[in-house]
């Protein structure tokens, strides 16, 4: 799928990619080689001789990348919320999408992609952001062409949010800016963290074709720091999964949430949350509807989350 032509390839040669050289090293230590204080090194005794003095400290030193593209849309979020604008090269055309991304109208303001190989290596970057679910053909065929490829994990706690928020920091050298964003969540958490709650209503949410999401999810999380029981948690459901009729109403859930991949089509999936089952379960209340692009990345827009479901708490 990801094969070069012949005249690709020449251009390509191993000399011309990033970061490889088949030349013999030489030990330089450091400081000679103009390193910035604290700057962290890929390879702190040796240096290729052909790097110098050019690309000497490039070759020596982690220098912070210029030309960021992120492929994915969970990293296109990280990076537009941390990076310099100026060194944002490229991100996903899905990071313009208001149903899925939480920064659709800041994304509009860069060069969109869509993962194609050519398109990717057109676009010279420094550092390439891709995600769980990042095609792992092209992921390889980047790195083997010496492209620094670094992949974001899913965020499946609030934990998991800051040590992604912190680790798109440092790959972008903006830790300041990272631990700005995270002391913000935390001082939100707090707050939200305050209100107390005579009772825990048994909710959940409900996706098209039966989907919940159960322990280890960032819904679950959020549904118990604003106050609800998440009931696919109780009934031992792990993760995303479906969860059958019979066994959700004899549960006897009193709200349900959803957050539609695709607001307002009509496909049997969707019309499924529209079951007069569901309705009647909780004695005629409407089921909530929640903007997918909350869950759909783990990212500081959680606590807008946590908000709007402490807001529905009776």
């Amino acid at each position: 799928m990801y094969s070069l032509r012949a005249s690709d390839r020449r251009r390509f040669k191993t000399s011309d990619r990033p970061g490889r050289s088949a030349t013999m090293p030489l030990a330089i230590p450091a400081e000679t080689a103009g390193c910035p204080t604290g700057a962290p090194l890929r390879n702190p005794t040796l240096i290729s001789i052909t790097l110098i003095p050019a690309l000497l400290v490039a070759g020596l030193c982690q220098a912070a990348p210029q030309r960021v593209v992120s492929i994915n849309l969970c990293s296109d979020q990280l990076l537009l919320l941390l990076g310099d604008p100026a060194r944002i090269t490229s991100v996903s055309h899905l990071a313009r999408d208001p149903n899925a991304s939480w920064v659709a109208e800041q994304a509009r303001h860069f060069p969109a992609n869509r993962a194609s190989l050519e398109e990717i290596i057109g676009l010279k970057p420094d550092l390439i952001l891709t995600g769980a679910y990042t095609n792992a053909l092209l992921r390889r065929a980047l790195k083997a062409l010496g492209y620094r490829v670094e992949s974001i994990p899913l965020a499946k706690r609030i934990a998991d949010i800051r040590r992604n928020i912190r680790r798109v920091a440092a790959l972008l050298d903006r830790k300041a800016r990272g631990e700005q964003l995270i002391t913000h969540l935390d001082e939100r958490l707090v707050q939200l963290r305050e209100h107390r709650f005579a009772r825990h209503p048994r909710a959940l949410f409900y996706q098209p074709n039966g989907y919940t999401a159960g322990r280890d999810t960032l819904q679950d999380e959020a549904l118990k720091l604003a106050g609800w029981e998440n009931l696919p948690a109780t009934l031992g459901i792990q993760g995303y999964a479906p969860i059958d009729m019979e066994s959700l109403l004899l549960a006897k859930p009193e709200q349900f949430f959803t957050s539609p991949y695709a607001p307002g089509t009509q496909s049997l999936a969707q019309r499924r949350l529209r079951h007069p089952a569901l309705r009647a379960a909780t004695g005629g209340k409407p089921m909530r509807v929640m903007p997918y692009r909350y869950w759909l990345c783990g990212g500081p827009m959680i606590v807008e989350a946590i908000e709007q479901l402490q807001r529905a708490h009776p």
